[in-house]
């Protein structure tokens, strides 16, 4: 059985959105799988889906709603997706969805960074565009005005994509640099206005949780991140909990939790390589914690994708 693990690029991404779509002509994005970009993509989400596997893909994306919310876990940032507002998924993180209301609408450009680099930009000043505030959740409020200005910059992307006029991928990469700042425009108003970052309990949480998406195979408990951290262990339970409403040995559990869907979902590994991986004493360990969170063990999860 192969062991290999499956990020997703865009022609993978793109094929599963179209066969998804069956019949339906989408009014926004591609339209047919035409389309022979590896590096660049532009579509919307399907109403009625209400949540996504954790999934890791080769290329950002950049998402506006127009409508509706969802819950969106990418990396250690859990945060919710809301009318007017736009937000980031970067390659480097596991990303996942749940609790989509019915009317959720997306528009979502898929693109690499070579799409850009060489061709408008150096790769430095997109490095600084797309790391945005790291310290915070990549998502970011817009006003009406801003949201509606916005909407129309990706229906003009989308009718570039679909037309391919004379110099479609030069002006498409002129929009998304557009796109990039505007992004980032919206990242600098959120800042402005707020006083979270004043907070040194609301620094020490980010601490923390960036501390358990880098060593969450290895460290497993609340005092081995407090520890880490230089403070106490009921004091780091304390501040978690007033931060995120969350406890602190739940924020752990639950990276591990995703991590394993993501295993189970987009691997060949066995249950017995993934309990290894996952560093669980044994797989009736893993299968047990696996089973308190889905409600079913890993065989029946992967049964069921």
């Amino acid at each position: 059985m192969s062991d290999k693990i499956t990020v997703l690029d865009i022609p993978s991404t793109l094929k599963k959105h179209l066969a998804s779509a069956g019949d339906r002509a989408p009014d926004f994005g591609i339209i047919n799988d035409g389309w022979n970009q590896d590096d660049f993509a532009v579509l919307n989400n399907h109403p009625g889906l209400t949540h996504g596997l954790p999934v890791k893909t080769d290329y950002y994306s950049v998402i506006l709603c127009l409508r509706g919310s969802c819950k969106k876990t990418i990396g250690h940032f859990v945060f919710e997706v809301y009318t007017n507002s736009i937000h980031l998924v970067s390659p480097q993180f596991i990303t996942s969805f749940e609790d989509a209301s019915p009317d959720l609408l997306l528009y979502e450009v898929l693109f690499k960074k070579e799409f850009l680099i060489n061709n408008l930009l150096k790769e430095n000043i997109l490095d600084n565009l797309l790391e945005v505030n790291p310290d915070y959740p990549p998502i970011y409020g817009l006003s009406q005005k801003s949201c509606a200005s916005l909407k129309a910059l990706y229906e003009k992307i989308s009718d570039e994509s679909r037309e391919k006029g004379a110099f479609h991928l030069p002006i498409l990469r002129l929009l998304l640099t557009d796109l990039l700042y505007e992004m980032n425009r919206a990242c600098e108003n959120c800042l402005l206005h707020s006083t979270r970052h004043l907070s040194k309990q609301y620094q020490l949480v980010y601490k923390f949780k960036k501390l358990v998406e880098d060593q969450f195979l290895t460290l497993k408990t609340v005092q081995e991140y407090a520890d880490a951290l230089f403070i106490s262990a009921k004091y780091l339970t304390e501040i978690v909990k007033a931060e995120t409403g969350q406890n602190a040995l739940h924020v752990i559990h639950n990276r591990m939790y995703l991590e394993a869907q993501y295993l189970l979902s987009s691997s060949g590994l066995s249950i017995k390589e993934i309990a290894e991986r996952l560093n669980f004493d044994s797989s009736s360990h893993f299968s047990r914690f696996f089973k308190r969170f889905a409600g079913n063990n890993p065989s029946e999860f992967k049964q069921l994708q």
